[in-house]
């Protein structure tokens, strides 16, 4: 490709390593929306039509810079000489990324907010962003263009987090639109397995108590998303029967009756207070 080609860079600063399929999944990603994009903008016939190449990859911390496969979109669109705005082009595709981060910035994302949101889309914002919530730092998209550096936007971890929990209530609420769900309740765990959680199924070796709901103990299952905060519960506090915890879940009833909670969100905790005697 011509050394002067307009570039989107995404440059990681993690506070700790990251995992490979970590960042597989969020390049993954990022390829998927550029093929969405494409198509959308005429670029394409169809998403297969339509390639994102990772052009460098600099040491240090992460830069990953990326360009169309121009070469592709002239021959998809059948012309014969370069009449692409490949700067305008890029900051473009900058732009619909930061859109799509943006919708989950929302306290209560709506789907019908943005048009054709999917569960895919939720996907991606989450793998795209995983990297930086899960193991700190921040996460930079910049344009390149003639030597020059321009910041589309940045997040940093904590921003990262809840992002990814309004994508994963999102993707929920789009799977299942019927769902019962409940945010901010207190969870007190009754028995939490060494195990890792389950994420289907009426049954579980985890279960907890959400008063509010009911006074019974049920089956705690967990979204993909939120399987690690299990793990956190577990190794990071001495004793998590001692503590409440404020999640996020979905209410699994059968005939009316509470069967499981999932959950879909995360929110800290507090330490139970105990009764004096």
């Amino acid at each position: 490709m011509p050394a002067d080609d307009a570039l989107l860079q995404l440059h990681l600063e993690p506070a700790e390593p990251i995992e490979i399929g970590e960042l597989t999944a969020a390049l993954n990603s990022l390829g998927r929306q550029y093929q969405n994009f494409a198509v959308a903008n005429e670029l394409a016939g169809k998403p297969t039509e339509a390639r994102l190449l990772v052009n460098t990859v600099s040491p240090g911390s992460i830069d990953i810079s990326f360009l169309p496969d121009y070469d592709q979109i002239l021959l998809a669109a059948g012309l014969l000489t370069p009449l692409i705005d490949k700067a305008e082009l890029i900051a473009k595709f900058a732009r619909s990324i930061k859109s799509l981060l943006d919708f989950f910035k929302k306290d209560k994302p709506d789907p019908t907010d943005r048009e054709n949101i999917t569960a895919k889309d939720c996907d991606d914002a989450i793998n795209i962003l995983k990297p930086i919530a899960n193991h700190g730092g921040m996460q930079t998209f910049n344009t390149i263009n003639g030597g020059i550096t321009m910041n589309v936007f940045q997040i940093d971890a904590p921003d990262a987090a809840e992002i990814i929990e309004r994508a994963v209530q999102t993707k929920s609420l789009l799977q299942n639109p019927d769902a019962e769900v409940r945010q901010r309740v207190p969870l007190v765990w009754k028995r939490l397995d060494r195990d890792a959680g389950k994420t289907d199924g009426r049954t579980s070796p985890d279960k907890g108590v959400i008063e509010e709901i009911d006074p019974r103990a049920h089956a705690i299952l967990f979204t993909d998303e939120m399987l690690p905060i299990k793990r956190q519960m577990i190794d990071d506090e001495e004793n998590p029967y001692q503590n409440v915890y404020f999640v996020d879940v979905e209410v699994s009833r059968v005939n009316g009756k509470v069967v499981s909670y999932r959950v879909t969100g995360y929110h800290g905790y507090e330490v139970l207070e105990q009764a004096e005697d």
